[in-house]
């Protein structure tokens, strides 16, 4: 439950109503709040309770299609990695109560708000620390009113999608054979053992084991629970949330061998308690900690290496266990994937994060009148330790002959490996430590219809990596002034300077200026008399001069070393050995040269920004529409050279790099009761383009072939032209046509078209071949409730993009000449009975066909999506029956995450655009909880 002003007494109203206008909630901006109206700065703000009751053990995946200009993309569905943040294209910085963050994963529970800051004025105040955007979150503080509990509960359960489809062992051995036929070599597989795979016969030594089903569950459950309380005084407030997660994995395990667990499990236990007293009527102590524990718990041989090794080992490798009840392997494949998640022992790793804030407020009267004074210092500690407790497994290769019905005898079997004792070590990857502070001296006034607030901030940030680095530090100094006549013509300025200590000295200080201005053009008298369905339009622009020295990836990476950012030193690498001659030969390392110093500076940007805000038909609807364009220069780039040969040293990274990013955003909500239905929803889109300006690039010799001017980061590669259907088509291509470099194409061969007309397949046939559509990111949320139901719905989505997805069977690993696995889309490949151009795969290869996995339009695929990201229906119960329980309230509610996805990529996870490699899948839950107020 929360209190509303209108509940309040005039004179019970406090500090914390002090964040609500005429009825309207402030924004969070840098360094303070403000007033929705009045604002100037691009900032977009979604509340914390759209976002609750989503089972994610990452913070990250609360936000998909929340908010206008935010995307997340994951990289992997193991629950403890994070997911990328992407701001208009760049990686924000994070900030957590106005304090700059490296490890924020916040329940959901804790937070109040979360704000994106994307324009060059609302970025000035932390000058180059910021200049890829911000998102602030905003925690819950205490309020005036008696004590409140709440609790609320959940249970879901996850299932793995866009699992990767194996083919069984006939199929697989087919495919391989016709892949070495392809390459001109014998079959790997005889007829007996493509027959004795099929029929299952031999099992031992013809297996055909499907290793997903045999380590991985088909679901598994997650458990939150937590439980709030809040209230207080006009003396003093407090906000208090203890919170339990815990996300079981999908690995299984075998507790008739072990008495410990052997299978991955997340847990994430988090307190918050935020305080607010008011230590007399004009000063103000605010206290905030919060502080989470981890512990993941992985099999010996990492989750990562399990789901690697079942997606490159094929089901006819080894069986699970041999005859003898040892456990298989072969020559090629000599780790079994049953004994690296049931006997290889464990690893658990303990997690810590701890954050400290404390800020002092003090107010001034009389002739001061106006004036106040705010200091804040922040204390951020984050450590990852590994405790090992792994240990080797023993295998053993058997084999008899397939017409030998005899019992089996050691001689059938060879030993690989013998298991090993369980080691006892712990290390530490991460102790990381964050201290941040900031005092601000601000003086508010009014003359007559002129408002003025004003304030200078001075800010302080070290970050210290694994404790034996040098410390990353930022500091500024920000002059803000806000001016408004009669809430109708609104201007803003910002002058900041900053200095970051990885910079040279004497070139670390930056200078950053910001302005704005704005027309309340609704609070004019003609407006209101003949626009009267319009209820607020506001018209703004703002220009701002921001920078980017890495702070935001830096901080959120959580690993690095001084060679990172100190690149005016000169350094030096220790490798490799000398022998020296002599009737004794020597051995001793040498010291040799490092990438050239040089200095270096931040990434320059400017930012354009026009807009609107509208609240229109009795503010049932509101909009914003926003034109941005973002100038970014200065970027470090490697020279497009091949200099470094003469040099004899690799060339060091110079700021040449320009590109620009310019779109329109759009992010519209409406909200609207129909008898007793009232109907709620909100979209938000962003359309961008980006154009590279200048990389240094030399002048290629084909037009089509140069970056300038396409847009930036956008696939270059050839134009294939389907494949070739058999010798004929190959001949007359090679004859009428154009030859290639260093290979000759046989059918079901990739066709690639000759650009430059000069009859050669080369580097001059490349070209760009993404999209150059804008780019488009959106969200949208539909809901409504009746009587005591709600339903909602959160969509997230992309379009217009491209990805390179190539995926090719087999995948040679050299060091044991075995083959990896292969899919059931594999199947619909070229082959010469079927003669299909336009099948999905080329012709197979078991060694690698370099010519047919060219980067090619033929591997270009649409990757945009839509997919309902959450649906929920709750129930709340009327209050003759929880009263008469003693609550205050009680929701049931039902969700569900991930369920559906429209796209037309196929087969594959458009987040996730891999089936391979130690990349988990992505998963959906259904989950189902309660939530009570006492």
């Amino acid at each position: 439950m929360t209190m509303s002003l209108k509940a309040q007494s005039k004179d019970s109203i406090s500090w914390q109503a002090k964040s609500v206008t005429n009825g309207v909630t402030k924004k969070p901006v840098l360094f303070g709040m403000s007033s929705p109206e009045l604002m100037l700065q691009s900032v977009s703000t979604v509340s914390g309770d759209q976002l609750l009751h989503r089972p994610a053990f990452q913070m990250e995946n609360f936000f998909y299609g929340t908010l206008p200009g935010l995307k997340v993309s994951l990289e992997n569905g193991l629950p403890s990695s994070q997911a990328s943040i992407y701001l208009r294209g760049s990686s924000p910085l994070i900030v957590v109560d106005g304090i700059p963050r490296s490890d924020a994963n916040i329940p959901v529970s804790q937070i109040e708000s979360v704000s994106v800051i994307k324009d060059g004025l609302g970025l000035s105040m932390l000058g180059m620390a910021s200049g890829n955007g911000v998102l602030y979150i905003k925690t819950k503080r205490g309020m005036i009113s008696k004590l409140q509990v709440g609790f609320t509960a959940q249970m879901a359960t996850s299932k793995e999608i866009f699992r990767p489809k194996h083919l069984d062992a006939f199929s697989y051995a087919t495919l391989l054979n016709e892949a070495r036929v392809n390459d001109g070599l014998s079959p790997l597989y005889s007829q007996t053992a493509l027959d004795l795979y099929q029929s299952g016969t031999k099992p031992y030594t013809f297996p055909n084991v499907d290793w997903m089903k045999q380590i991985l569950k088909d679901y598994a459950p997650i458990q939150q629970y937590n439980v709030t309380f809040r209230g207080g005084s006009n003396a003093a407030r407090y906000f208090i949330d203890l919170n339990y997660y815990n996300q079981a994995g999908f690995i299984k395990e075998d507790k008739s061998i072990n008495t410990y667990s052997t299978s991955n499990n997340y847990k994430k236990f988090s307190l918050r308690a935020n305080l607010d007293v008011d230590l007399s009527p004009t000063t103000l102590l605010e206290a905030n900690v919060f502080g989470q524990m981890f512990r993941e718990i992985a099999t010996g041989s990492s989750v990562t290496a399990i789901y690697s090794s079942l997606n490159e080992t094929p089901r006819n490798a080894y069986p699970v266990l041999n005859p003898d009840g040892s456990l298989g392997a072969s020559l090629q494949y000599s780790n079994n994937i049953y004994g690296k998640t049931i006997y290889s022992g464990y690893t658990l790793y303990p997690k810590t994060d701890l954050n400290i804030d404390m800020a002092l407020t003090q107010k001034f009267k009389g002739v001061f009148d106006g004036v106040y004074l705010k200091g804040a210092f922040s204390y951020n500690s984050s450590y990852r330790e590994a405790l090992n407790r792994t240990k080797s497994i023993g295998v053993s290769y058997f084999w008899q002959d397939p017409n030998d019905n005899s019992d089996p005898t050691s001689a059938n079997y060879t030993v690989l490996s013998t298991a090993g004792t369980q080691a006892n070590s712990s290390s530490y990857n991460r102790q990381n430590r964050l201290l941040s502070g900031n005092i601000t001296l601000g003086y508010d006034f009014n003359l007559n219809k002129h408002a003025f607030q004003t304030k200078v901030v001075g800010n302080y940030t070290n970050y210290l990596l694994q404790g034996t680095n040098l410390p990353f530090i930022n500091s500024g100094l920000t002059f803000n002034a806000e001016y408004n006549y009669d809430k109708r013509y609104l201007a803003e300025i910002a002058l900041n300077t900053m200095q970051s200590s990885q910079y040279k000295p004497g070139k670390r200080r930056g200078y950053f200026p910001a302005a704005g201005i704005g027309w309340v053009i609704s609070q004019e008298d003609w407006f209101q008399k003949n626009l009267s369905t319009i209820n607020f339009l506001k018209l703004r622009t703002t220009y701002g001069v921001n920078g980017d020295n890495g702070s935001a990836a830096y901080y959120r990476a959580g690993t690095g070393n001084v060679s990172d950012y100190y690149n005016y030193m000169k350094y030096y690498n220790s490798t490799g050995s000398v022998y020296t001659g002599g009737s004794t030969i020597i051995s001793s390392s040498y010291l040799y040269e490092a990438t050239l110093p040089y200095t270096s500076t931040w990434d320059h940007i400017n930012r354009f920004t026009a807009g609107f805000d509208l609240k229109a038909f009795s503010n049932t609807l509101t909009a914003t529409v926003e034109f941005f364009n973002n100038e970014y220069s200065k970027i470090p780039q490697n020279r497009i050279t091949n200099n470094s040969y003469i040099y004899g040293v690799g060339l060091p990274s110079e700021n040449t790099l320009k590109y620009r990013n310019s779109g329109i955003e759009v992010d519209l909500a409406y909200n609207r009761t129909f008898n007793q239905v009232n109907v709620y929803g909100n979209v938000n889109a962003t359309f961008y383009k980006t154009k590279l300006k200048y990389n240094g690039e030399p002048t290629y010799p084909e037009s089509y072939m140069q970056r300038v001017g396409q847009p930036y980061g956008i696939i270059f590669g050839y134009v294939a032209d389907g494949l070739f259907k058999d010798q004929t088509e190959v001949d007359n291509y090679l004859s009428s046509y154009a030859t290639v470099s260093d290979y000759n194409p046989q059918p079901g061969d990739i066709k690639y078209l000759d650009l430059n007309g000069d009859h050669f397949i080369d580097g001059k046939d490349i070209k760009s071949i993404g999209t150059h559509k804008a780019l488009i990111e959106y969200g949208f949320m539909v809901g409504a409730t009746w009587k005591r139901f709600d339903l909602s719905t959160q969509w997230a989505g992309i379009a217009n993009n491209d990805a390179i997805i190539q995926d090719m069977p087999f995948g040679v690993n050299t060091s044991n000449n075995s083959y990896g696995h292969a899919l059931e889309k594999h199947l619909n490949r070229w082959t010469a009975t079927n003669n299909n151009p336009n099948a999905d795969y080329p012709r197979l290869s078991a060694t690698g066909n370099g010519y047919n996995t060219r980067t090619s339009t033929f591997w270009l695929k649409d990757v945009g999506y839509l997919r309902l990201k959450n649906i929920e229906l709750s129930y709340t119960l009327p209050d003759k029956w929880t009263h008469k329980i003693k609550l205050s309230s009680a929701r049931l509610f039902t969700n569900a995450c991930n369920i559906l996805t429209i796209c037309p990529l196929k087969g594959t996870d458009p987040e996730l655009l891999t089936n391979s490699g130690s990349v988990l899948p992505n998963i959906k839950s259904y989950n189902a909880g309660i939530s009570i107020q006492f």
